[in-house]
């Protein structure tokens, strides 16, 4: 930490960078803030307290610029802003960054990829500089073992949330940061080191807003402490004269009401509700643990040591044994990653809490919703949340929504809670009334294991188990479960040997690095579209050995090239989480109008497939600014092109310019011109995906539009440009195609779209969008156009084709989702 001397240059009055006058935001009739007026200084910290539903996310989100102010007026720098055109992008361009509760990173992208999108002062002129700057950022949490080539959405929530947090910390120009609750899944080794760094930032110049609900950070931190109650300021004083017992009462909270109950270690254990004896899995060793009734486990140690891991492997076991694991109940999970997977976003508040007990409230298939409702409101009357009952669940703050999931569990009645993490960014009095509960869970007979990542919680627990590198090393009791204890225990080998924890990891990757390069070729998504490819080459081979010869060659992957464009057209589609239902019929326009005009008429012909591109462009511009679904505009967009296909041309007809038909004859030694293309298609597709400085960006829209848009970035300039990009495609394939036949067709195309379809997915992209395998998708082209030629070669109709193609599309993802568990 500082010396007293830094402390006190840093405390000093900074100018005024950030004033807010009589600001006030209503959601319709519902006033959220009041009237509110402050000012932030250059180089303070301003710890900003208040109970969950305060209007402390809605103050932060006006100051970020995601929402407009309803009444009120604020400077930046002394220039008054204009609420309509202070957008996120134009916060982040006056130096504002923002560490959200709800983590923004795109779990789809790297971590390089994410710390890259958001710098706009470092460039990286190849991908291994990309990962060195990556590196480097990640520096601000020293000896952090995140690997930044990994995809977010393999890192813990811990991991997440440092990367977010080094995101906004390393920033160029930054002259605030807003810290949302950023230690709420840190351990505390790591809580230390961001408090270090705010303290840097601080020092610098840097204004910070820090919001947190672990009172303990507030008094470590704050130069100026503000507390927001019912949307109003009730109290902006200095942070230094400030005691603990003070703050809960300024947050409306008693000070005995925040102590945890005292555990019930005398109590006989009558029974267990679950054991588990040498459990083994990933990142799990030998794992001897057991949960009597009445009774409340601790799970402890360093983030990322097993704990989750271990949470979800009991839950996947409940009311049944299974190998290492002995359940007699059933369980109620709360997930500390509430947005992932504990929120039913589209739902109100009522009905996520009631959907856990429907089971006991239904019978021959008839539901008493009457008593469903009725048990529902009871639990969020005792979490204080009945007000919010009939709101969307996704309208409450994080603290709020992370109650509401409490209740989900609570009401199921199940007799063993798993709680990761329960008291997430949830305020003072939501933590007092969570202990009482879990008291009433114990006096009750339920039984429950808690992973938290505050030490005071466990001391409610009746025993304690400590992790390390995926072993328990320890089982405290009650009184024996100190934070020195649990700290020493987590260092702790599972030899028992104190080591640092870089030497016991090491020690530990290199045991499991046979495994886990098992599971990375597993989980690599383009496997099912290599298998189908390898198999119906050799299938091919099998039936007729010339196959593989320069001519068999030939004739097998002729037929795939104008599909291979057509793929890489839906890829982009799917980049963007959008569909292309009218693909089909597009390259059949493109067909016929090169067919019927590039020969007589080129220049026309030439400006009708710009027509068919700009056609596209237009189809973006409905998606984006209307709002209408893309497969409802691409599905309407399909009867456009049949009707002008078969305008131009209600037959087939026409013939292919010599120039286009002299590419199909075009000879390379010593593979076909249909192995080259299929390589370069595949190449290009790659490089527009992952190596074009834009594709990080058309990645990130795909994935989450929303907190791309909030980023500053134009999601209309994505999409029309992913667009436009398929619609080139669409015409290369058509004219591939008049190559290929000789003649125009606007039907000659119409199993393309299914087609294409199936083979992006089988090449391992997702229909969520930002996921995508270029060279998947091409070797599943391959193999579904070399389905149909086994077929014959094997004497069967062509016609079973297409079953069998949707047979290999089932196949493919139920081999991804297993591999997912794998």
């Amino acid at each position: 930490m500082r010396d007293d001397s830094a402390r006190q240059a840093t405390e000093s009055e900074g100018p005024v960078l950030i004033s807010v006058r009589e600001l006030s935001k209503s959601f319709g009739a519902n006033k959220v803030l009041r009237e509110i007026s402050l000012d932030i200084r250059a180089g303070e910290i301003l710890v900003l307290l208040g109970p969950n539903g305060a209007g402390k996310s809605t103050f932060l989100n006006i100051i970020g610029g995601t929402l407009p102010a309803s009444s009120g007026t604020m400077t930046l720098n002394g220039q008054r802003i204009d609420f309509d055109s202070y957008i996120a992008g134009a916060a982040r361009a006056n130096g504002i960054q923002r560490v959200f509760q709800e983590l923004s990173t795109f779990a789809n992208l790297t971590v390089g990829e994410n710390l890259a999108l958001t710098s706009h002062q470092r460039t990286a002129t190849s991908r291994r500089e990309l990962m060195r700057i990556a590196r480097e950022l990640l520096q601000v949490f020293p000896g952090n073992l995140i690997d930044v080539s990994a995809e977010v959405s393999e890192l813990s929530v811990a991991e997440r949330q440092m990367v977010e947090i080094a995101r906004a910390m390393t920033e160029q120009g930054t002259r605030l940061v807003i810290l949302d609750e950023p230690t709420s899944a840190l351990s505390t080794h790591e809580a230390e080191q961001l408090a270090d760094l705010v303290h840097r930032k601080a020092d610098e110049g840097v204004a910070i807003i820090y919001v947190t609900h672990k009172l303990e950070e507030a008094l470590k931190l704050a130069h100026r402490v503000v507390v927001l109650r019912d949307g109003q300021l009730h109290f902006d004083g200095d942070g230094r004269s400030l005691t603990h017992d003070q703050l809960l009462g300024l947050l409306g909270a008693a000070a005995d009401q925040h102590h945890t109950a005292e555990p019930q270690t005398n109590s006989p254990v009558l029974q267990d509700l679950l054991t588990a004896q040498s459990l083994t899995g990933p990142r799990l060793h030998d794992i001897c643990i057991h949960v009597g009734k009445g009774e409340i486990v601790g799970v402890a140690g360093l983030e990322g040591a097993g704990q989750r891991e271990l949470l979800q492997t009991l839950f996947a076991t409940r009311g049944r044994t299974s190998g290492a694991i002995r359940s007699l109940s059933e369980m109620a999970y709360v997930s500390g990653d509430r947005k992932r997977e504990g929120l039913l976003p589209l739902w109100n508040v009522e009905d996520n809490v009631a959907i856990s007990a429907a089971p006991r409230f239904s019978r021959f298939g008839f539901v008493d919703f009457s008593a469903l409702k009725t048990t529902a409101q009871n639990w969020l009357s005792e979490l204080g949340l009945s007000h919010r009952a009939g709101s969307q669940i996704v309208s409450l703050s994080g603290g709020n929504q992370q109650r509401a999931l409490l209740c989900r569990a609570l009401a199921s009645e199940a007799p063993l809670l798993l709680l990761d993490d329960p008291t997430r960014g949830v305020d003072a009095n939501a933590k007092a009334s969570i202990y009482a509960i879990l008291g009433n869970v114990r006096e009750s007979g339920r039984s429950a294991i808690l992973y938290s990542t505050e030490v005071a919680e466990f001391h409610q627990c009746d025993r304690v188990y400590v992790m390390a590198r995926g072993h328990v090393v320890a089982e405290l009791s009650g009184a024996e479960a100190t934070e020195e204890r649990i700290v020493q225990a987590s260092f702790t080998n599972p030899s028992g040997a104190s080591t640092p924890l870089n030497t016991m990891a090491a020690a530990t990757d290199r045991s499991l690095f046979r495994s886990a390069s098992l599971r990375r070729l597993i989980a690599w998504r383009s496997l099912p579209a290599s298998i189908l490819m390898i198999a119906m080459f050799a299938l091919a081979f099998w039936q007729q050995p010339n196959a593989l010869s320069t001519f068999g060659l030939e004739l097998l992957l002729q037929a795939s090239i104008p599909l291979a464009f057509a793929v890489v057209a839906q890829m982009l589609f799917l980049l963007g989480g959008d569909i292309d239902l009218g693909l089909g019929f597009a390259i059949g326009l493109a067909n016929v109008l090169a067919a019927t005009y590039l020969v007589d008429a080129p220049g026309l012909g030439l400006l009708a497939l710009a027509g068919l591109v700009a056609g596209y462009v237009l189809l973006a511009l409905i998606v984006e600014l209307l709002g209408v679904s893309s497969v409802v505009a691409t599905l309407g967009a399909s009867f456009v092109w049949l009707g002008l296909g078969l305008m131009v041309r209600e037959t087939p007809g026409g013939h292919s310019p010599e120039w286009l038909a002299a590419v199909a004859h075009v000879k390379l030694w010593p593979l076909p011109l249909a192995c080259y293309v299929l390589i370069a298609v595949a190449l290009l597709g790659l490089w527009i995906c992952q190596g074009w400085g834009y594709s990080i960006r058309l990645r990130a829209l795909g994935h989450n539009r929303r907190t791309y848009v909030s980023l500053g970035f134009s999601a209309l300039a994505g999409r029309v440009t992913l667009y436009a990009l398929a619609g080139s495609f669409a015409v290369l394939s058509g004219l591939l195609l008049t190559a290929a036949t000789g003649a125009g067709n606007v039907h000659v195309a119409s199993s393309f779209t299914l087609a294409t379809i199936a083979a992006v997915v089988v090449g391992g992209a997702s229909f969520a969008g930002g996921l995508v395998a270029p060279i998947g998708a091409v070797m599943a082209v391959v193999g579904i156009s070399l389905i149909t030629t086994n077929l014959g070669f094997l004497g069967i109709s062509s016609e079973y084709s297409t079953a069998i193609g949707g047979l290999a599309l089932i196949t493919a993802l139920s081999f991804r989702s297993i591999s997912r568990s794998v």
